[in-house]
């Protein structure tokens, strides 16, 4: 899975001019909806608000007029209870121009079935296609069994062939939906990037590097210039 599926999905994202035609024009204004887990609430960053979605949040208001920040981080949440989550937040009406979405680290940790979690990942995207023809933009997992957590007390459930075969879902629910891809797992796992609380979560280096990779995909698919 670290092969060419997922690094042409991600050279693809990071250069959306060459793979879509020309450059689009940058927004005036956005609205932001982040899908995810613990992560998307910051936990590990210290504060919170220095987790990598309130970073690209930040970094949009930056550059355009005025961005809005919808965060639908639920800590603890697998895939079918983000597309629940996910549901009621649409009845809101709100048309978001920029969705990041990433989960499935949950549903590995679960023990449950890559299927499933497929099932649940197309809902989820099958819901945001049908609300917005905005940039969205999803990231893989990344290599679970050398975070500090899972080298000092393996799971069962934690292993490089289960973590291939969620990625390989995301992979294809990505092409199915037109959804850019973040190539998490070919990041190597590094321990001065992990908190020293859980051996799990990012700490603030690694919310920084996480909104980095995503900002790679996400600047140029919004006509913006990438942060040199």
């Amino acid at each position: 899975m670290k092969g060419k599926t997922l690094v042409a999905w991600w050279i693809c994202g990071i250069s959306m001019a060459a793979c879509a035609g020309a450059a689009p024009e940058p927004p005036e204004r956005i609205t932001y909806l982040a899908v995810g887990a613990s992560d998307a609430a910051g936990i590990g960053a210290e504060p919170i608000t220095r987790g990598y979605v309130f970073r690209i949040a930040n970094e949009l208001d930056e550059r355009l007029d005025e961005a809005f920040l919808a965060n639908l981080g639920v800590p603890g949440a697998n895939a079918e209870q983000l597309d629940g989550a996910l549901e009621l937040f649409l009845e809101s009406r709100v048309e978001p121009g920029l969705v990041t979405v990433w989960t499935g680290a949950n549903d590995v940790i679960q023990g449950r079935d890559a299927d499933d979690f497929a099932d649940d990942l197309e809902d989820m995207l099958d819901r945001l296609r049908d609300r917005t023809d905005g940039v969205i933009v999803a990231a893989n997992i990344p290599d679970l069994t050398q975070l500090p957590r899972f080298r000092d007390d393996p799971d069962d459930d934690v292993t490089l062939e289960r973590l291939e075969a969620f990625n390989e879902a995301i992979a294809e629910q990505a092409e199915d939906h037109e959804v850019l891809l973040v190539d998490l797992y070919s990041e190597p796992v590094e321990d001065d990037l992990v908190s020293d609380r859980d051996g799990f979560h990012p700490n603030n280096d690694g919310h920084r590097e996480i909104a980095d990779r995503f900002l790679e995909v996400i600047l140029p698919a919004l006509g913006l210039q990438p942060t040199v």
